[in-house]
């Protein structure tokens, strides 16, 4: 997850290089939103958006969104939908953030402008104990979350023993997961990363003040993040 904070220190060096290179909003976005109303598009996406009914519960996402919105005197007005309405409501100009676990390498990088990674979600094999030392699990039995990315990443770059089960709880064995879920679970990561992902929020294209005030606001938090990655995160 540390990379994420450097991407970011990074972005703010290269916008402070441009001396009077001030980004512009074409469409007034900030200048709109503070001390205003931001539109915020959500979509089901646990540990990152939940919703209770259309109206979000909790989250990492939600979280940062609420204390941004304080930080820019601004009231939310959250919109639901599917990831796909939300980013051609953010195209259109009818939503100002889009939020719903959307990662770098997301389909949508085209039609909606990201901000850097914030933080970095990582796939691991958690273990107890001395097995956590391990640099690999092969022949070892290993079990993930049957028909989940896990198992078929467990599949095709390890040569575990595959064990997929319903649930990852009250397991004693090793198992892929999240490692934002292995607290909950008694594990601690190994040694063996299987995926990892950078984790990002949409704004419309060309709406530069704002993508970069909301990417201010994000920088250096990373440890804030992490601590509210781990408390939202469930098996």
């Amino acid at each position: 997850m540390r990379g994420a904070a450097a991407a970011l220190v990074a972005l703010a060096a290269t916008v402070a290089a441009s001396g009077c290179e001030i980004p512009q909003d074409p469409d007034g976005t900030l200048d709109r939103v503070t001390g205003g109303t931001m539109r915020v598009g959500v979509a089901e996406a646990d540990p990152w958006v939940t919703l209770d009914g259309a109206e979000p519960s909790g989250g990492v996402e939600v979280e940062l969104v609420r204390r941004f919105a304080r930080e820019v005197d601004a009231r939310v007005e959250w919109i639901d939908g599917s990831e796909e309405e939300l980013v051609n409501a953010a195209k259109e100009g009818s939503l100002d953030l889009v939020i719903s676990g959307m990662t770098s390498n997301s389909r949508w990088q085209q039609d909606v402008a990201f901000t850097r990674p914030y933080v970095e979600a990582r796939i691991v094999i958690g273990a107890r104990g001395g097995e956590a030392g391990r640099e690999n699990f092969d022949g070892v039995r290993v079990a993930a979350e049957r028909g989940s990315v896990e198992e078929a990443l467990l599949e095709n770059r390890t040569d575990a023993l595959v064990d997929p089960v319903e649930s990852l709880e009250g397991l004693d064995g090793p198992v892929a997961a999240f490692d934002y879920v292995l607290d909950d679970l008694g594990l601690e990561p190994s040694q063996v990363e299987l995926q990892r992902e950078g984790h990002v929020m949409g704004v419309p294209l060309g709406e530069n003040a704002w993508l970069v005030r909301l990417e201010r606001f994000l920088l250096n938090r990373e440890r804030e993040i992490e601590r509210l990655l781990v408390r939202e995160g469930r098996p």
